[in-house]
């Protein structure tokens, strides 16, 4: 780990503890009647306890030496071009073929393209998260999600 690492984990953590305070200051209400400051307030706190495990980690580490990336792992502004592309694209065609097709083409172009696997691994971890989120989202939570030409 860098000394990025503290920065960045401490910025983080700084940042938690406004968001909890603002959010208590909202009124957190209950486990059966939640207020409106219930679920940032909840975010906060994980987002805190990620920050302090990444700056527990860093300073135990110390300033250990720079690891080089390998080729896979080095920054590439046609990701992030792509990734951006990609999530334009998701929001424009997601009422037209619904939720379900355009999350499995995301997952798809996100796993294939962007983290260079296999075709039966991009499809396999495609269809796991269209339908785990279909069934977080619509048969859990009974979100309303966009149908599109699909009939469930």
């Amino acid at each position: 780990m860098t000394r990025l690492d503290c920065y960045s984990s401490g910025f983080w953590l700084l940042f938690s503890i406004y968001i909890a305070t603002e959010s208590y200051r909202l009124g957190l209400g209950n486990w059966h009647d939640p207020g409106p400051g219930y679920f940032p307030f909840g975010a906060a706190m994980l987002l805190g306890c990620m920050a302090c495990s990444v700056l527990v980690s860093s300073l135990r580490k110390g300033a250990a030496q720079k690891i080089q990336p390998t080729f896979k792992e080095e920054f590439h502004r046609t990701n992030v071009i792509m990734v951006l592309t990609s999530m334009v694209l998701y929001s424009i065609f997601l009422n037209t073929i619904g939720f379900v097709l355009c999350t499995f083409l995301i997952v798809v172009f996100f796993v294939k393209v962007i983290a260079l696997q296999r075709w039966t691994t991009s499809i396999k971890a495609a269809l796991g998260m269209a339908a785990g989120s279909y069934l977080l989202f619509s048969v859990f939570l009974k979100a309303p999600i966009p149908k599109g030409f699909f009939l469930f």
